[in-house]
């Protein structure tokens, strides 16, 4: 990635000329700026006179006209990130949603990012240039060390920065868009109908049309069956860690994979027609014909990460970017309490203490002991058969949420305007929130909803009673806010207009705000419209 850097005597007079016309109180921004776009100049975007033209043309030196320019960026990104957002969305639909097949076309439309190109069409034009110029790249390091002293506004422009620190071509987005798009839909199919496994005697130890996606629904059973009598539930663990065990060394047949067409014994590998009927338009034809892709696809993925290195030099790693720029930890300090966690002596007494109750020696799958929680009146098959019963589908649930959310302690007007802002679809994979647009899919079988996700959205709405804006992030209406530090914004009455303009165009339930809302965590300094719109 080839640079056209100033000599040391052109910068000096660049530096010279800009704090001569500006102050010396500007002196730090201007040598900032130089650097900042020093580093993603190329010969295409100009020679060294063309650099110093667009510096002394572009640099905001005094405080009406970085005002400006904040105000402008604020406004265009917003826009901007939001119908990317609402784009992109609907552009997934078929795969994200259980709402029918999927065609190869659909796979296209899928794994296609519509926003791949901004990054790289906003250097073009030098609009990205101008934000480099202006507003600092920070570390993660200056971040944690002077964050807490600053104001709303310069986390929002180091906010504003960040989003250019990485100059990414539109191939190399593309590329990485396509990579995960294809493992995302690999795993949404990835289901194993727990009806048609058998034991060495022919047995099926769990109940028909149950339909779990590996390895979140497994999981999730190998829990549910610690309240069983453990004759029951113990045979259903250790054939599910069998289960898992094909799928991650990829002995696993294809031909089991969401197939009920099938019956399959995961101990020895045996696979014959199904003998039972649990599935409408059930056959014996394979839904997977590939060979064991599940290592290529990480790899794929690994390869389009690695590439999108080179252009991103202040995170020059996916482990760089993940700890630094997304999850705002540094890596040391999650090493340092997984090292903490994992070395305590606690462990061992938990253990110990574990293998009591259970009245035998443990086993891996154990690690997913629920025990130590309080258990309820029902059992969780019982659970789940009130809950299918309850909400057959979509709409049902979708009908029932303000009933949900009055018991959970809301107002019955504050419940009817979060359940009219809120959409539940039929998801395909596991199910999740999409963030700042309408949408909370939960996961559906032939049976009704998923309780997981029955219970999810109930734990959503809790959560949002506690802390406002955390809701918005998992696709509801932009609604009041909370002075709580973990707010990432204060009170609409601080700035009214830009309050009043969220509410109005999320209550909609178009979805046009920004991903962003998802992008800033709690760690964000309290603001309204500064702080809020970059991430």
């Amino acid at each position: 990635m080839m640079t056209i850097a100033l000599t040391t005597p052109q910068q000096t007079k660049l530096e010279q000329e800009l704090v001569a016309k500006y102050g010396e109180a500007q002196k730090p921004r201007v040598v900032r700026g130089i650097q900042q776009i020093s580093q993603f100049w190329r010969p295409e975007d100009g020679d060294a006179a063309a650099f110093e033209d667009f510096v002394k043309s572009n640099f905001a030196g005094d405080e009406k006209t970085l005002d400006a320019l904040f105000d402008r960026s604020q406004f265009l990104f917003e826009s901007l990130d939001g119908h990317m957002n609402e784009i992109n969305r609907d552009w997934r639909r078929q795969g994200d949603l259980d709402i029918g097949p999927m065609y190869p076309f659909d796979e296209i439309t899928f794994a296609y990012d519509v926003s791949a190109h901004v990054n790289d069409d906003l250097f073009a034009n030098k609009l990205a240039f101008v934000v480099l110029l202006n507003f600092p790249v920070t570390s993660l390091q200056e971040r944690l060390a002077q964050g807490h002293s600053w104001s709303r506004r310069q986390w929002a422009e180091a906010n504003l920065a960040l989003r250019f620190s990485k100059r990414i071509p539109a191939e190399a987005a593309q590329a990485l868009a396509r990579a995960q798009g294809e493992a995302s839909q690999f795993v949404a199919s990835y289901n194993i109908w727990m009806h048609h496994l058998l034991d060495d005697e022919g047995k099926r130890l769990f109940p028909p049309k149950m339909r779990l996606l590996e390895h979140w629904n497994l999981r999730d059973e190998i829990k549910a069956s610690y309240s069983l009598d453990k004759t029951e539930g113990l045979p259903k663990q250790r054939m599910i860690q069998r289960v898992m065990e094909r799928i991650v060394d990829q002995t696993i047949p294809n031909a089991v994979v969401d197939n009920p067409g099938v019956d399959w014994n995961p101990y020895s590998n045996a696979v014959k027609p199904a003998t039972v009927n649990d599935s409408a338009g059930q056959t014996t034809t394979p839904v997977r014909t590939d060979d064991s892709p599940r290592y290529a696809m990480i790899l794929k993925t690994f390869r389009a990460q690695q590439e999108i290195d080179k252009y991103s030099p202040t995170a020059p790693t996916h482990i760089d970017r993940r700890f630094n720029e997304q999850g705002q930890i540094p890596e040391q300090r999650v090493r340092a309490m997984f090292e903490q966690i994992l070395s305590s002596p606690l462990i061992l007494r938990a253990a110990r203490l574990i293998q009591q109750r259970l009245g035998r020696p443990l086993e891996p799958f154990d690690i997913w002991y629920n025990g130590f929680r309080p258990r309820g009146q029902y059992t969780e098959a019982q659970l789940d058969e009130i809950v299918r019963k309850r909400y057959p589908n979509a709409d049902a649930y979708k009908r029932d949420m303000p009933n949900l959310l009055m018991k959970l302690g809301f107002s019955k007007e504050r419940a009817d305007y979060l359940a009219a802002n809120i959409e539940v679809d039929p998801a395909r994979g596991s199910g999740h929130a999409w963030p700042a647009a309408p949408g909370t899919q939960c996961r559906l079988s032939a049976g009704g909803t998923n309780p997981a996700c029955a219970l999810e959205s109930a734990r959503t709405a809790w959560i949002t009673r506690a802390s406002t804006w955390r809701f918005t992030s998992w696709g509801t209406t932009w609604s009041r806010c909370s002075r709580s530090t973990t707010s990432t914004t204060r009170c609409s009455r601080e700035c009214p207009t830009t309050a009043s303009r969220r509410r109005w165009r999320l209550s909609s339930r178009r979805g046009i705000w920004s991903s962003w809302a998802s992008r800033n965590p709690t760690r964000r300094a309290s603001g309204c419209a500064s702080s809020m719109r970059f991430g």
